[in-house]
């Protein structure tokens, strides 16, 4: 354990502030230590808006894991996404030299610096470089070009950008909670990387995040991320909506969506009822739990359709053969599956996070796919390739850095 690294990830959501610790050991193995949970403050859309409430709750989540673990993380992987997080495709063209030369790290590295140079707005930054595939004079949909000989380098790449000032904030705050080697990365991303498997992104398949402000999705087509899109709706919309038509308060409302709400109503009983209870004075509604579904389920329905429209205004049209995965704590709602299924017009299911050592199966749920997501990412950053080791690593880094960088990028195709 005392040659462990301790690494965490941490999902600073609008509803609520998740923190996962773990040990990589030596061999690249992760186990999970510790996963706390707080309510959120002074987050909106998945931007901070009151740095300090945002710091108070990130740094008491990350005392009690740490309390729990009896451990100090070094590093963590922090989550950004709601529409601020965008995407383009890059690409990048290079010469290897003489005909016939092999293509080396070096060349690679070129071809990807040039698919990064993009025209960005004033307030984006790049997170992430997703590699997608290779061209060599002319063979396309090559992997990995390494040794391969060739005259001419093509890359395509997905770049991914988020606010500077928003990931500024959240990296200020986290530092200033104690931890010093912060990573910002796309939410959506950790989630693909915690629920789909080699299969799902070779086939195709659309995964969304229902989370309370904003709703995410990533699309996958023959194993490679090929777009990346939100809006700023999620459940706390659906919440809001019925208190602006029952006069209820939301807390009462948020209570009885989670237990008899449903977001598809071609599947309730017309007869069935539900009653709004009495509050402040206010009289208890007694109404149809069908025409209760009607009201969730016009913004979820919105929500899906918003998202599916973007994603084909930006090209992409699969085929999606993996279907649609559908995770966060509002893909917990009854009857998404079957309303997502409907508007996408694809076979969907729920999204559970794939099992770690040391994970309590309690946190097997869709609402934890994100933050195991992100210390699972976290992890690929510290972990070294098989026969190396840290000495080696340190001679590669004072060798230009090249190797290093040109490995990041690798690091970031999930």
């Amino acid at each position: 354990m005392s040659t462990d690294k301790v690494i965490m990830g941490l999902d600073i959501g609008s509803a609520s502030v998740k923190a996962a610790i773990g040990t990589l050991s030596s061999d690249g193995t992760l186990t999970v230590e510790s996963l706390c949970e707080r309510e959120s403050s002074g987050m909106y859309n998945g931007s901070v808006v009151n740095a300090e409430s945002v710091f108070k709750t990130i740094k008491s989540v990350i005392s009690e894991a740490e309390l729990q673990s009896g451990l100090q993380a070094g590093s963590v992987s922090v989550g950004v996404g709601g529409n601020g997080v965008t995407c383009r495709q890059g690409e990048g063209v290079t010469g290897i030299g003489a005909r016939g030369q092999e293509i080396t790290r070096a060349d690679i590295y070129k071809s990807l610096e040039i698919a990064r140079t993009l025209s960005l707005e004033p307030d984006s930054s790049i997170i992430h470089t997703l590699v997608q595939d290779f061209t060599v004079d002319g063979r396309r949909g090559i992997k990995d070009p390494l040794d391969m000989t060739g005259h001419r380098l093509e890359s395509r790449a997905l770049i991914v950008t988020a606010s500077t000032n928003n990931c500024g904030n959240l990296r200020k705050v986290v530092e200033k909670a104690g931890i010093g080697n912060v990573h910002i990365c796309s939410s959506i991303l950790s989630d693909a990387e915690s629920v789909l498997s080699i299969d799902d992104k070779e086939m195709g398949t659309l995964l969304v995040n229902i989370g309370a402000d904003t709703t995410d999705l990533i699309a996958y087509i023959k194993g490679s991320p090929v777009y990346i899109g939100a809006v700023n709706f999620g459940g706390r919309a659906v919440t809001n909506d019925i208190v602006s038509i029952t006069s209820k308060p939301k807390q009462v409302i948020e209570e009885l969506k989670c237990q008899h709400g449903s977001c598809y109503s071609p599947g309730i009983d017309p007869k069935e009822k539900i009653i709004i209870p009495k509050v402040s004075g206010t009289a208890a509604i007694e109404l149809p739990r069908v025409e209760f579904a009607k009201m969730i389920e016009a913004r979820m329905a919105e929500i899906f359709m918003m998202l599916e429209v973007n994603k084909r205004n930006s090209g992409i049209g699969g085929p999606f053969g993996g279907g649609v995965v559908l995770t966060g704590g509002g893909a917990l709602l009854s009857g998404t599956t079957n309303l997502a299924s409907e508007i996408f017009g694809l076979q969907a299911r729920i999204g559970f996070p794939e099992m770690i050592k040391g994970l309590d199966r309690l946190y097997i749920g869709p609402e934890y796919t994100t933050v195991l997501g992100l210390l699972k990412m976290e992890a690929k950053k510290g972990a070294l390739p098989k026969g190396r080791t840290e000495s080696s690593r340190s001679s590669q880094r004072q060798d230009g850095g090249l190797l290093h960088k040109i490995g990041n990028f690798f690091k970031t195709v999930v």
